[in-house]
């Protein structure tokens, strides 16, 4: 095990919610669950992101975790998985799932809980076109580096908030935005796992 796999499995909440955590906060929301798939290449740890198609009808075009909303009788981490199947091919098989993040009310209505699990590398991974444009995964030591992580004020529901934006240029020549939510995670990852032991890592 190298130093940035042993950095990850300390890093994360356990599987279990024993404080009924990734519960709804208020009679809107629905709870949905988000898996971070990490997976090791022989140049070193990535994580796995999916693009949306321009014609979905909800966040057209953004990047994001797979992930969705929950089924009724499903808990978090069954809806995780099960979304993460649905849209690239990846099943529970082929995925170790070493914790969570907390969780947490997003924009649109959901208390999500995102769960982080290491992918074998040589699963092959299968998209659902509907669902899913594209599936491409970024260096961790990239997004990991927090000179690559861009704030940003924006005015939401009235209020000002942060967002950060991590631009990356892939191989291919193409710069992919990680943005809003799906950078945030990943920014979480970042302050448990890679910042000092000062970070606050609620």
């Amino acid at each position: 095990m190298d130093a940035d796999e042993q950095r990850l499995r300390r890093a994360f909440l356990p599987v279990i919610i024993a404080d009924g955590s990734d519960a709804i906060t208020r009679e809107t929301q629905r709870v949905a669950a988000v898996l971070l798939p990490f997976v090791k290449r022989p140049s070193g740890w990535h994580l796995i992101y999916t693009q949306r198609p321009e014609t979905m009808p909800n966040h057209a075009g953004q990047i994001s975790f797979p992930g969705g909303k929950a089924e009724v009788g499903e808990t978090v981490l069954e809806a995780a998985l099960r979304e993460t199947e649905e849209e690239i091919g990846l099943g529970a098989e082929a995925i170790e799932i070493i914790g969570r993040l907390p969780s947490f009310d997003a924009a649109g209505h959901f208390r999500v809980t995102p769960f982080a699990g290491i992918v074998d590398p040589d699963a092959v991974m299968t998209i659902d076109a509907h669902e899913v444009a594209e599936v491409f995964e970024v260096p961790l030591h990239f997004l990991m580096d927090p000179s690559n992580h861009i704030a940003k004020q924006v005015t939401f529901e009235e209020r000002s908030i942060t967002v950060y934006y991590m631009p990356y240029a892939g191989d291919d020549g193409v710069v992919r935005n990680i943005w809003g939510m799906t950078a945030g995670m990943t920014r979480r990852v970042w302050k448990r796992a890679f910042h000092d032991a000062d970070a606050d890592v609620t």
